[in-house]
């Protein structure tokens, strides 16, 4: 009786185990956006621009299965203390289906390290009934920079 206690005890955990692989592998994919439809929009770096302002780096990932010909979003720009810097409308350029693209946008008069949070308040220039189709795509956001990206 001792061993099958063992062999059950033993397969208990291997399925355990297994559960709990399957399950951070799940994760895994959802956090870096690789397996879900819509637009991934990662802030992968921020630095100054040598200019006086600061250079946002982002990785944008469209597996919308289509193209996404002329994507752009309004973002809030936040400083350190929380308050509101400025508003600013990025596009990205088109985005070929299933392709991850790095697109760099230099903010004039913006210190980095003044930069508290980035807001993505929605889509832009959607045209009529939201036709546009970056207003109609998922959008997952990360940050891997030290400032978040949200909504």
């Amino acid at each position: 009786m001792g061993r099958r206690l063992e062999i059950v005890a033993a397969a208990a955990l291997t399925a355990a185990a297994l559960w709990a692989g399957q399950a951070r592998a799940a994760e895994d994919a959802s956090q870096d956006g690789a397996s879900s439809s819509g637009l991934h929009i990662e802030l992968n770096r921020v630095a100054d621009n040598g200019g006086g302002g600061c250079r946002l780096t982002f990785v944008v990932r469209n597996a919308t299965g289509g193209e996404v010909p002329q994507p752009r979003f309004e973002f809030v720009l936040f400083d350190s203390d929380g308050l509101v810097d400025r508003l600013t409308t990025f596009d990205f350029g088109a985005l070929a289906p299933e392709k991850t693209s790095v697109r760099q946008f230099d903010l004039a008069g913006v210190a980095c390290g003044k930069l508290g949070r980035i807001l993505v308040n929605g889509p832009a220039q959607c045209g009529e009934g939201g036709a546009a189709a970056h207003c109609r795509a998922q959008l997952s956001l990360a940050s891997r920079a030290d400032i978040p990206l949200g909504r």
